[in-house]
């Protein structure tokens, strides 16, 4: 026994050692942990110095970027500290595996392992992690536009950082708080923070973090129309950055600074500038700071070289529309995580509660689309507009190229808006039984696509059981069909011959059976669990939104129903509906 304690304590030395080299050198400092993890596996029954060991070495691989690597040593400490009931180890466990996820802006998956990082660092009382652990919570909270309980998180961080005097941490928090009232546009509040922040960064010598408020600091000169000082600002960030290799930051500062030149009328240092941006940021793949760069070059060359401007407004829609699809994905993944989260907290003796909480999460979502999406129907409207009068006048070959390329985006932008709409509409329309004519929706819907493509060549079949009576909403069956009719005659064969669309509705003992069958093009296997998913395509030569399959799933998810698909390609597709019949309508 007396063995192995003196073993756990030459261990505890090579992994306190390897924590103070790790302020120098992280490779240095990864093998000397390895070296205690392998002292370690001397010990026969698994302690706690195995799981510290692991989270230890989790962290620093973290820091050297290896991220499967350090995800799967916290997944190691996770399983000994569970085993041996070991609450640093637990805690250690999920901070390392929060902050890897957040590292790669997998942020929802992020989410639980912080509040459960939280959790166990309030219950061993060690303040300094649970502060810092709140702080990364708020960041969290706030990539979900969840400001509310951002504001808490770092709020509890700061009294908890002030208690114990840690200044490095309370700066870092000012630099939060700083960030999140400048993006609630309080300018003032923010301008004070930030300025708290640099001068204790600059009295603890925290250079490296230094570069981040700079950053920011130049960032809320510029909203309040400084833009000398803003420039200076983000002149001392981008030298920082440089001087630390972090490149991120470089092409950030890059960006802004570029931006700040353009307002000033320094044309020509801001194309340089952001060129250069431009460039780091497609070999680094920070496609955020891609898109950015494109824009303000675009309007920087607009004026003087009209092809060059039009390629970066090219470039610059196309990026968009990813940031934008992740931007939203990132909302209701957020979104999902939350309300998860709410639910693992409650009682069973407040299931109702629970379910409220959930529908309140659900109605804030859709209340964000709804606002979102009307929001930008009138400036999407404008630039239809524009579009149809420049269309008239652009007359040279290549300009007219790439103006067709933006045309085409600003008409796609406006049909996935349309769609968000729909999708909202599905929850907000009050439930109104009505009997349902089948004959005359698929009809309408059959007529309605008259103008699409191929549309000549597809013969339609409509096979729907007589006598068929069924009440519903029908601004939802007519939703099911138009969907699933349009998917068809988008997706047709052009390959064969002729086209065959059917379309077949009828009763079994307690469901509406609504299948749509065609010989189109078909899904391959591995789309077809995917393909209900937002903004999915399985086809990239499709000209849908990815939205469509999601409404549909939707719609038929508000009358508790269920959609099967079968598909082979150059074969076609079956969708199948089935809709359950209330008790009043069985006979």
């Amino acid at each position: 026994m007396k063995i192995a304690d003196n073993l756990i304590e030459e261990i505890e030395d090579v992994l306190a050692e390897a924590h103070q080299i790790s302020l120098e050198s992280v490779p240095n400092a990864i093998s000397l942990t390895e070296k205690a993890l392998f002292k370690s596996q001397k010990i026969k029954d698994k302690n706690a110095i195995h799981a510290d060991a692991l989270n230890q070495l989790s962290l620093l691989q973290r820091k050297n970027k290896e991220f499967a690597t350090a995800k799967s040593l916290a997944e190691r400490a996770q399983s000994i500290a569970n085993k041996i009931n070991y609450e640093r180890g637990k805690g250690d466990a999920c901070y390392n595996l929060g902050t890897i996820y957040k590292a790669q802006e997998k942020y929802s998956e992020a989410l639980p392992y912080l509040i459960d990082a939280v959790h166990f660092y309030a219950k061993i009382k060690d303040y300094g992690f649970h502060a810092k652990t709140l702080c990364l919570l708020g960041n969290i909270y706030e990539e979900f536009h969840d400001f509310k309980n951002a504001y808490l998180a770092y709020e509890e961080a700061l009294t908890e950082a002030e208690e114990q005097e840690n200044k490095n941490l309370i700066s870092d928090i000012y630099l939060s708080l700083a960030g999140i009232n400048l993006k609630s546009e309080k300018v003032g509040k923010a301008s004070q923070l930030i300025e708290k922040c640099i001068k204790i960064k600059i009295d603890t010598e925290q250079q490296e973090k230094l570069a981040s408020a700079y950053y920011l600091e130049g960032k809320i000169k510029a909203k309040a129309g400084k833009l000398d000082k803003a420039e200076a600002s983000f002149k001392a960030a981008l030298s920082l950055f440089t001087q630390y290799n972090l490149q991120s930051g470089m092409v950030e500062s890059m960006v802004k600074l570029g931006g700040v030149f353009y307002e000033e009328n320094k044309i020509k240092e801001a194309i340089d500038l952001l060129e250069e941006a431009a460039q780091l940021a497609e070999k680094s793949h920070f496609k955020n700071s891609l898109f950015k760069s494109h824009h303000l070059l675009f309007k920087c060359l607009k004026p003087v070289n009209t092809s060059k401007a039009l390629y970066h407004l090219e470039e610059y829609v196309k990026l968009k529309e990813e940031e934008s699809n992740k931007y939203i994905q990132n909302l209701v993944d957020g979104y999902e995580v939350i309300s998860q989260m709410e639910d693992l907290e409650k009682d069973a003796e407040i299931e109702q509660e629970r379910a409220s909480i959930i529908e309140k999460k659900n109605t804030e979502l859709d209340s964000f689309f709804y606002r979102v999406s009307h929001d930008l129907k009138g400036p999407i409207a404008s630039l239809l507009g524009l579009s149809d009068l420049v269309d008239k006048d652009i007359k040279d070959p290549d300009a007219r190229h790439f103006f067709k390329m933006y045309d085409h985006q600003i008409r796609r932008l406006n049909m996935i808006v349309m769609e968000l709409i729909n999708i909202t509409e599905l929850n907000y329309r009050d439930i109104k039984l009505t009997p349902i004519n089948f004959y005359e929706i698929v009809d309408n819907c059959i007529s309605a696509y008259a103008y699409l493509p191929n549309y000549h060549k597809i013969n339609f079949t409509v096979d729907i059981e007589s006598n068929l009576y069924f009440k519903s909403e029908w601004y939802i069956i007519n939703t099911i069909l138009q969907n699933l009719i349009e998917n068809s005659i988008k997706y047709v064969d052009e390959a064969k011959e002729e086209a065959e669309v059917k379309i077949k509705i009828f009763k079994s003992k307690d469901k509406i059976h609504i299948q749509v069958i065609d010989n189109g093009e078909g899904i391959e296997q591995e789309h077809q669990s995917k393909i209900f998913e937002m903004f999915y395509r399985a086809s990239a030569n499709g000209s849908g939104t990815g939205l469509g399959l999601f409404i549909l799933k939707r719609a038929i998810e508000r009358l508790k129903g269920e959609v099967l698909v079968k598909s082979e390609i150059n074969i076609g597709s079956t969708f199948e509906v089935k809709i359950p019949i209330g008790q009043e309508q069985l006979k």
